[in-house]
């Protein structure tokens, strides 16, 4: 089974071919920090604000035990592909930070997850025009 890790921004919408959406605007926002608002989660800097908090664990352990438990059953069902959604108001901080440690997390496992960020780019674009 091919499985999809996307960061999206609902903002812009939600991400219609997700099988599994997981909303990450819970967790603190980088984008209220000046020095982090153009960074994006591929960042340190952002990781390392975003990870910094104790319910983002928390956050991030019950996703990781859900799609643990899950992954599995969908392969039973013989579904070929699995679109994991990750939104954030904008698509560029918590969603692609979240993105980025899950994916490490189950590598081992499925070494060949893909990954995709559908909003990033706009997000940043629309930034810098303010």
């Amino acid at each position: 089974m091919q499985i999809e890790f996307t960061a999206f921004g609902f903002k812009y919408g939600i991400l219609a071919e997700a099988d599994i959406v997981f909303d990450v605007r819970c967790l603190e926002n980088p984008f209220y920090v000046p020095a982090l608002r153009d960074k994006t989660g591929e960042d340190k800097e952002v990781r390392d604000f975003i990870m910094s908090f104790p319910e983002t664990d928390e956050v991030l352990k019950r996703i990781r035990d859900y799609l643990e438990y899950t992954i599995p059953l969908y392969e039973k069902k013989g579904k070929e592909r699995l679109v994991v959604g990750f939104g954030c108001t904008g698509g560029q901080h918590r969603s692609v930070t979240c993105l980025y440690v899950l994916r490490d997390c189950f590598a081992v496992q499925y070494p060949h997850i893909r990954i995709g960020m559908r909003d990033m780019e706009r997000n940043q674009k629309a930034l810098a025009q303010k």
